[in-house]
C-alpha cells in the first residue's frame, strides 16, 4: 500500500516539475508563418538593390519595405523577375509581414497602368505620342526602350503607329510624368476600293483584287484624310482607295480607322469631242 502511494506522489511531482519547466522556459523564436500577411499598393519612389529596400508612395502615406531573401517578383512585361527590374515610376503591390513596425516584403507584383485612345499625333523624333480618349487628349513622352507590339505579338516600331490608330499605351510615372513603356496596336489591315456606304447603319463596303469586305464603324472610328482624323463618311467617294484598320469579332469586321490613300483621277473630256 505504501509503495502504491509513493508511486502516485512521484508521478504527481514529476508532472508539476514538467509544467513548471514549460512555464519558465525561454520562448521559442516566433513562427513567421503565423504572422498575418498584409498588402500595400503604391508607386516606386526609390529602390536600393544593395540594401534590399523599397519605398512606395501611396494615396495617403509612404512606406519603406525590406525585401526578403525569398521575395518573389512579377512584372507586367516579362513575368518573373528580380530586384534589378524595379525602377521609380512603377505601380507595385507588395505583400508583406510586419514585426515591431518593420515591414518585410514576401511578394512584389507590378500593376500595369494603361490608357486607350485614338492616335492624334506620334512623333518618333521628339518621342511623344498623343491619344484622344474620353473627351480629351493626353500626351505621353516615349521611353527610349519603349516596346511597340502589333497583332500576333509581333514586335514593331514607332513607324507602325499611324494617326488614327486605336492603341493601348502602357505607362509608368517617373517624376510624376506618365511615360509610355509599351504601345500596343493589334488591329488587322485591309486595302480596297470603296463600293458602298450606308450612313444610317454606319457600314462601308470595299473590294480588293480578290474579295469584298463589309465594315461596321465603331463609335470612335477615325476617318483620316490628308493626315487629319476629323474626316466624315460623307467625305468619301466611290472607288476611293482606302486602308481599313479593323478587328474581326465573330465574323463581324469592326473598323477603328479608315484612311484615304488614293482617289481616282477625274477624266477630262477633250475640247471639241462629242
Amino acid at each position: 500500500m505504501k509503495t502504491k502511494v509513493l508511486y502516485t506522489w512521484t508521478a504527481v511531482y514529476v508532472s508539476v516539475l514538467t509544467m513548471a519547466g514549460a512555464l519558465t522556459a525561454p520562448a521559442e523564436d516566433t513562427d513567421t508563418n503565423a504572422i498575418a500577411h498584409k498588402s500595400y499598393t503604391g508607386t516606386v519612389m526609390f529602390v536600393d538593390a544593395k540594401e534590399h529596400t523599397l519605398r512606395l508612395d501611396g494615396f495617403f502615406t509612404s512606406k519603406t519595405f525590406n525585401l526578403g531573401d525569398n521575395c518573389a517578383y512579377t512584372f507586367a512585361d516579362k513575368g518573373a523577375g528580380a530586384i534589378g527590374d524595379l525602377r521609380p515610376g512603377q505601380r507595385i503591390e507588395v505583400v508583406y509581414q510586419e514585426m515591431h513596425n518593420v515591414l518585410v516584403a514576401d511578394r512584389v507584383t507590378q500593376e500595369p497602368m494603361s490608357s486607350e485612345g485614338t492616335v492624334t499625333a506620334c512623333d518618333p523624333v521628339q518621342r511623344t505620342i498623343t491619344l484622344h480618349g474620353r473627351g480629351r487628349d493626353k500626351t505621353f513622352p516615349i521611353a527610349g526602350d519603349c516596346k511597340v507590339m502589333l497583332r500576333g505579338d509581333k514586335s514593331g516600331s514607332l513607324a507602325d503607329i499611324q494617326t488614327g490608330n486605336y492603341v493601348t499605351v502602357t505607362y509608368e510615372t517617373p517624376d510624376d510624368k506618365p511615360t509610355a513603356r509599351k504601345i500596343t496596336q493589334t488591329s488587322e489591315t485591309y486595302t480596297g476600293s470603296l463600293t458602298a456606304i450606308d450612313l444610317d447603319t454606319k457600314t462601308v463596303k470595299a473590294k480588293s483584287l480578290f474579295d469584298t469586305k463589309k465594315f461596321n464603324l465603331g463609335d470612335n472610328c477615325a476617318i483620316v484624310i490628308d493626315g487629319k482624323i476629323n474626316g466624315r463618311l460623307s467625305d468619301l467617294k466611290p472607288n476611293d482607295k482606302l486602308v481599313f484598320s479593323y478587328d474581326e469579332i465573330n465574323g463581324v469586321n469592326v473598323a477603328s480607322r479608315i484612311a484615304l490613300v488614293g482617289r481616282p483621277q477625274a477624266t477630262e473630256t477633250p475640247q471639241g469631242s462629242k
